[in-house]
C-alpha cells in the first residue's frame, strides 16, 4: 500500500462537524459527550484499554503477532468498507485524517485483544494504559472500530426528536420557568465533567460544561417526546408487526467449551435417561434458566427450539465461540401484559420515532 496522503492533525477532529439539525451543526466532540451522557462511553473506552494494553504487553515481552492474523484481520476491515483498491484505502485514510501506521496500530490492537481474550483482565492489570495513550489512541479507534458512527446514530435520533418537539431546543439561552431545569442540567453536567475528568480535562472546563448541559437539555426533550410518541395502539401495532419475533421461550442451558462434549451430554440425557441437572451434576457445569425472545435467539438455532416439544433437549447448538445444549421449558405469545414485551415494544416504537426524525432532520458528514 503507497503511503497515506499528509493529513490534517488528529486533535482537530473533535472540532469537526459530525452532523446537522436545522441550522445547527453538532461537533465530534458533542457526540463523544452524548456518549457519555448516555452512558455509551464506558464500552468503547473498555475496548480501547484492552488493546493499548495488550500492545504494551506485547512490546514488553517481544510478541509479535502471526502476519497472516493481521492480514485477515486488516482484509476483512477494508472488504466491509468496499475499501478494495490500495487508492480505496488511501482515499478513505484521507477523508478520516488516519495515517497507515494509525490503522496498522488499531488492527494490531484488534488481534492482540482477541489472543489474550481470556486474560484480559490480568492484562489490564499489569499494563494499564495512561490518560495520555487513552487519549492519543481514541480517535483512531473510535473511527475504526465503528464506535463513533454508532454514537453519532444514537446522538442523531435523540437530538432529531427533540428537534421535532421543540425547534428551540439547541438555543442556548432559557428562563422563566426553565431555570429550574436549567440548574439541574448544569448540575449533571457538573458532575460528569468529574466521572470523565481524565478525558476531559484536555478542554475547557467552561465550554465543556456549557456544552455538556446543553446536550442533557436536549435528552430532557427527547424524553418528554418520547413519551408522546408512546401510546397503547402503538405499543399493541409493534407487538403485532413482531408476533413471531417477541415470541418468549423459557429455557435450561449449560454451555460446553467443544462439540463433542456438548454431544455426549445430550447423549447422556436421551439414551442413558439423565435429566439435564444429572448431566451438570456429573459434569461440573451449571444449568442456567433463562427467559428470551426469540429474535435473540442465533438465526440458526430459531427454527429447532421455537418447534421443540416441552422438556425436550435439543444440541448442541453453536452460540458463539461456544456449544449449548437447551431444554425448551415452555414458549409464550406475546402481549402487552407481559412486562418485559411491553419494554420491548416501548424501546421499538421509540427506535422507529427517532428512526424517521433522524432521515427527515439529520444530515450526517461521513468519516
Amino acid at each position: 500500500m503507497s503511503p497515506a496522503p499528509t493529513v490534517r492533525p488528529l486533535p482537530s477532529f473533535w472540532n469537526q462537524c459530525s452532523f446537522s439539525i436545522g441550522d445547527v451543526d453538532l461537533l465530534w466532540i458533542d457526540v463523544t459527550l452524548a456518549a457519555m451522557v448516555h452512558g455509551e462511553w464506558s464500552a468503547f473506552e473498555r475496548r480501547l484499554a484492552e488493546g493499548l494494553a495488550c500492545a504494551t504487553r506485547a512490546d514488553r515481552e517481544g510478541i509479535a503477532p502471526a502476519e497472516h492474523a493481521v492480514d485477515e484481520v486488516a482484509t476483512a476491515f477494508r472488504y466491509e468498507r468496499d475499501l478494495i483498491s490500495a487508492s480505496d484505502m488511501n482515499a478513505w485514510l484521507d477523508r478520516t485524517g488516519l495515517s497507515t501506521a494509525d490503522w496498522i496500530a488499531y488492527v494490531t490492537r484488534d488481534v492482540l485483544r482477541r489472543m489474550w481474550s481470556d486474560d484480559m483482565d490480568a492484562v489490564l492489570d499489569r499494563f494499564a494504559p495512561s490518560p495520555r495513550q487513552l487519549e492519543a489512541a481514541a480517535v483512531a479507534e473510535g473511527i475504526c472500530s465503528g464506535f463513533f458512527d454508532a454514537f453519532a446514530e444514537s446522538f442523531g435520533g435523540r437530538a432529531s426528536l427533540a428537534f421535532e418537539a421543540d425547534a428551540d431546543v439547541f438555543q442556548a439561552g432559557r428562563n422563566g420557568s426553565a431555570a429550574e431545569a436549567a440548574a439541574a442540567e448544569a448540575e449533571t453536567a457538573a458532575r460528569l465533567v468529574r466521572q470523565h475528568e481524565h478525558w476531559l480535562a484536555i478542554r475547557p472546563e467552561a465550554e465543556t460544561s456549557l456544552r455538556l448541559a446543553a446536550i442533557v437539555h436536549v435528552d430532557a426533550v427527547y424524553h418528554a417526546a418520547c413519551e408522546q410518541a408512546v401510546s397503547e395502539q402503538s405499543l399493541r401495532e409493534s407487538i403485532e408487526v413482531n408476533r413471531l419475533d417477541w415470541v418468549l421461550l423459557d429455557v435450561d442451558t449449560m454451555r460446553f467449551p467443544n462439540e463433542d462434549a456438548a454431544r455426549e451430554a445430550v447423549l447422556c440425557v436421551t439414551e442413558d435417561g439423565l435429566s439435564l441437572h444429572d448431566v451438570a451434576a456429573l459434569s461440573r457445569q451449571p444449568v442456567t434458566r433463562r427467559r428470551v425472545f426469540l429474535a435473540d435467539l442465533p438465526p440458526e438455532n430459531r427454527d429447532r427450539l421455537l418447534s421443540a416439544e416441552a422438556g425436550r433437549v435439543l444440541g448442541p447448538l453453536p452460540v458463539d465461540d461456544r456449544f449449548e445444549v437447551t431444554a425448551v421449558i415452555g414458549r409464550t405469545a406475546p402481549t402487552l401484559d407481559d412486562d418485559c414485551v411491553a419494554e420491548r415494544a416501548r424501546r421499538a416504537v421509540v427506535e422507529q420515532a427517532a428512526r424517521r426524525a433522524a432521515r427527515d432532520h439529520v444530515r450526517r458528514r461521513s468519516l
